[in-house]
């Protein structure tokens, strides 16, 4: 291969290799329940009054803000994980995700859920869980990546831009 067209192929992948490693970032998008949010790994069906706001997006997961009569909780998805560090609370089955137990974060307190494969959720909250909050997280289920929910009123999905 002549040296010009070999830069030409180094220039191409470096390239590509930098879009790869910079995905392109979610626009803020909002749903007011009731719905269904399907989003980085949680479905979440949104009671009336509640609210999810994108965050940020990436390669395999991104982060939403979900409000309510609970209370505020930053959520941070992901559809291709492991199981969460921490002790399990409850083991995963086809209907319902394992939870975690509460514990500390940077971010103040975070509980994990884990569907027994790929998807994951954290959900972060400044003060300890409360009742309203745990009993909002048991209303989640997980989806991870190449499945496809159903009956989604707002999807987030990866793009490349």
């Amino acid at each position: 291969m002549p040296m010009d067209s070999f830069a030409i192929c180094v220039g191409v992948a470096i390239a590509l290799s930098s879009v790869a490693l910079h995905a392109a970032p979610v626009n803020a998008s909002e749903l007011v329940g009731p719905a269904r949010f399907c989003g980085y790994a949680p479905i979440i069906d949104l009671l009336p009054g509640e609210k999810i706001t994108t965050l940020e997006g990436g390669i395999h997961g991104g982060s939403f803000r979900w409000e309510g009569a609970f209370g505020s909780l930053q959520v941070q998805g992901t559809g291709w994980a492991s199981s969460p560090k921490g002790r399990m609370l409850n083991l995963p089955t086809t209907d319902r995700p394992a939870r975690f137990a509460q514990r500390r974060a940077m971010e103040g307190y975070q509980v994990a859920i884990w569907n027994g494969a790929h998807g994951t959720a954290y959900f972060t909250s400044p003060t300890p869980f409360g009742p309203a909050q745990l009993a909002a997280i048991e209303r989640v289920r997980l989806f991870e990546e190449g499945q496809e929910p159903s009956g989604c009123n707002l999807r987030t999905f990866f793009a490349w831009e």
